[in-house]
């Protein structure tokens, strides 16, 4: 039988890992307590009510995590009125799907507002795009699907506010620790134009950039969000900050959820140690013509360690 070769076989096993990692992340993030919080902070509708009032009156229906597959050109009247479908699926326009999607209540003008969350567990912290860009392409999507379920014809006064907010654990160095929003702004180029803010206020794209280091000088938003998906943090920390700065319990779901995702980071610091290990060795067999054993020794690779080292040796 072939082997799969090592650069593949590498890139299969961090994608299995990124997947898990996002599955649980979605989880945690899912929860309407979660939820109010990333509203309270972040989204200016919701910015002069406590959590606790936005948790239990401001929510539509249920949050959807990639559950719901739905053809936008054969979509019912009423379809995307309580709660949302996770997939965007047009004949037309191809396929978009969001990791969670959901409908609130503005307390002051009781106006429905939708809201994608998307989490960006990146192996790598160089994306061949901007995360704002996309924002804006998912927030577009978001208001093309509203014809023919939140407006007909040509009645675009109906459109409903969208906002795509995107987490990024492993943003780069620059952007570490940081909220930017986005949105359009009116710009009076001659003369004297007072459009309604309501009339143009339709889109923005948030971009939270975390960071685990120096995550206990942080405060708000980003120390929970960091707290809930650190890669580094214990799983005894994560329950002290989440109950006792944020006031979150700790009910079984959610405590299986933080210990899944704890392991899982634990399991993905592990797997990096030993592909730099295996890395070295190689190097060191390269450059040096040593043999696997003279490398394991220049780099003092534990005995217990060794076999499981010229196993992927072997292997690849």
């Amino acid at each position: 039988m072939a082997t799969v070769p090592t650069s593949l076989a590498n890139s299969i096993d961090a994608s299995d890992t990124r997947a898990k990692l996002d599955a649980v992340a979605k989880k945690l993030i899912k929860h309407r307590i979660i939820l109010a919080e990333i509203l309270k902070e972040c989204v200016e509708e919701f910015k002069d009510f406590d959590i606790k009032y936005i948790e239990d009156n401001c929510f539509v229906g249920e949050v959807q995590v990639n559950e719901v597959s739905v053809d936008q050109d054969m979509l019912d009247a009423d379809s995307t009125i309580v709660g949302s479908d996770t997939e965007d699926n047009s004949d037309r326009e191809g396929l978009v799907r969001y990791d969670l999607v959901f409908d609130a209540i503005a307390p002051s003008t009781k106006k429905i507002v939708r809201l994608v969350i998307n989490i960006e567990i990146q192996v790598d912290t160089e994306l061949p795009y901007s995360i704002v860009t996309r924002g804006i392409y998912y927030a577009s999507r978001l208001i093309s699907r509203q014809k023919g379920t939140i407006f007909k014809h040509s009645d675009y006064d109906k459109i409903q506010k969208v906002y795509t907010i995107w987490i990024c654990p492993s943003p780069k160095r620059e952007n570490v620790n940081s909220i930017a929003e986005y949105g359009f702004t009116q710009q009076k180029a001659i003369g004297m134009v007072n459009e309604p803010l309501e009339s143009y206020d339709k889109m923005k794209v948030i971009v939270i950039s975390l960071n685990d280091e120096g995550m206990e000088n942080r405060n708000g938003i980003i120390r929970l969000l960091s707290t809930l998906l650190s890669t580094t943090e214990t799983i005894e920390k994560r329950k002290q900050i989440l109950e006792g700065e944020f006031n979150i319990p700790m009910t079984k779901e959610i405590e299986e959820e933080v210990l899944e995702m704890c392991n899982l980071s634990m399991a993905v610091e592990l797997k990096g140690k030993e592909q730099g290990v295996l890395e070295s060795i190689r190097n060191l067999m390269d450059t040096m013509k040593l043999t696997a054993q003279q490398a394991m020794d220049a780099l003092k690779v534990p005995v217990n360690d060794r076999a499981k080292y010229i196993a992927k040796l072997k292997a690849n």
